[in-house]
């Protein structure tokens, strides 16, 4: 453990000096106490530190060490689902330290430099319920929800708490799914708040250049999406063609993995069982899904806003939170609840275009096409669902 709380307990104090028990805690208010991530998970309310010095799992900050860190008060709330969620937010030369209320929702808290700007931020998650894990018939322990949901299973016609956040590829930011299950092209992420209760947008870069879509930009603006369409024709990439990486995910998990302590982003195979073949299917019986209406059979009937595909034991819910679209960088509302796509953490073998990732599982519920597909690539500046594997 990297920080642990000694208690003495004195148990005498006679002239002949008693000997003394000594017990060991775990200081539970560390959160990188175990190890280091760009996301951690609150349970309950209080108050919190983790270490403000380290990039996800890996290296020091640039330009921080462990002697010379930010100056007081330079760290700070980038946006929060719930206004004073997250408050009290300070950094005392290694942690950053904060005071949780206990409301369920997700933040997300940056570091900055002395001018301002952000050099790296971490993601707040806090569900509503525990985090479980399940098998996959692949052999892989997967987390039982979506990163940033709120609950594993819907709970009301309304309820969008499993819908989770979404990422572009090899990016270690989130981006809020609809605020609806269903929704219309006009349809935007859900509101998230300074720490004013001001609203923060959700922007996207340019749609004429990516000259200024590289790595460093992505760290330093957590809250814009980047555009792809300047050079779609050549790269789907979101950052410039020149500076294209397919190295910032996977399978050993990286500085810009978005997972908890523990977990990381999927490998491609992780669900390759929910159809028959592996592939691609538009036959509802080859997918490999639960009776959840309890009517004998498995079919469209299934299908609620995702479905629930068999795993080892049991089942788990994969909702249809649909997707940012790369090349315009904006939320497609419309497709909420009709679309869920969920990356891998590899590119695309021998992508036919650039830029490509693959899909751990993508599938679509429309009147014009019902499909599935636990085998596929796509632009890596698509915004997708992650459900978090066990490292």
């Amino acid at each position: 453990m990297k920080k642990l709380v000694f208690i003495l307990l004195v148990l005498g104090v006679a002239a002949s000096c008693s000997p003394q028990n000594t017990t060991t805690l775990e200081d539970h208010s560390d959160l990188s106490s175990s190890a280091t991530a760009n996301c951690y998970v609150l349970k309950e309310a209080g108050e919190f530190h983790f270490d403000g010095t380290i990039k996800g799992n890996g290296s020091y900050i640039d330009g921080l060490t462990k002697n010379i860190g930010l100056s007081t008060g330079n760290a700070s709330l980038i946006w929060e689902s719930s206004k004073g969620m997250i408050t009290n937010i300070s950094f005392d030369g290694i942690d950053i330290h904060f005071t949780y209320d206990g409301t369920k929702g997700n933040a997300l808290i940056g570091a900055l430099d002395n001018n301002g700007n952000i050099i790296w931020s971490w993601h707040l998650w806090a569900p509503k319920e525990g985090i479980g894990l399940l098998q996959s018939k692949s052999g892989y322990t997967v987390q039982s929800m979506n990163l940033g949901a709120l609950r594993s299973e819907l709970s009301g016609e309304s309820d969008t708490d499993v819908y989770g956040l979404l990422y572009q590829w090899g990016r270690k930011d989130p981006f809020p799914s609809s605020p609806t299950l269903t929704g219309t092209v006009s349809t935007t992420g859900f509101p998230v708040f300074d720490a004013e209760g001001q609203a923060v947008s959700i922007d996207h870069s340019s749609w004429t250049s990516c000259e200024d879509n590289t790595v460093e930009y992505a760290v330093a603006h957590p809250t814009i999406c980047l555009s792809n369409y300047a050079q779609y024709s050549n790269s789907k990439d979101w950052l410039k063609e020149s500076e294209s990486n397919d190295s910032l995910w996977g399978d050993t998990k990286t500085i810009y993995d978005p997972c908890p302590v523990g977990y990381k982003v999927p490998s491609a195979d992780v669900f390759k069982t929910f159809t028959s073949n592996g592939q691609y299917s538009e036959d509802v019986s080859s997918f490999d899904i639960a009776d959840i209406n309890a009517d004998g059979s498995t079919d469209i009937s299934d299908f609620k806003y995702g479905w629930h595909f068999n795993m080892k034991d049991g089942y788990s819910f994969f909702p249809a939170a649909a997707r940012y679209d790369g090349s315009y960088a904006m939320l497609m509302g419309s497709k909420s609840g009709l679309w869920g796509s969920y990356w891998a953490n590899s590119v695309a073998p021998d992508a036919y275009y650039k830029g490509t990732a693959e899909i751990a599982l993508s599938f679509s519920c429309e009147s014009t096409l019902i499909c599935a597909s636990p085998s596929a690539s796509a632009s890596k500046a698509d915004a997708y669902s992650i459900r978090c594997i066990k490292e």
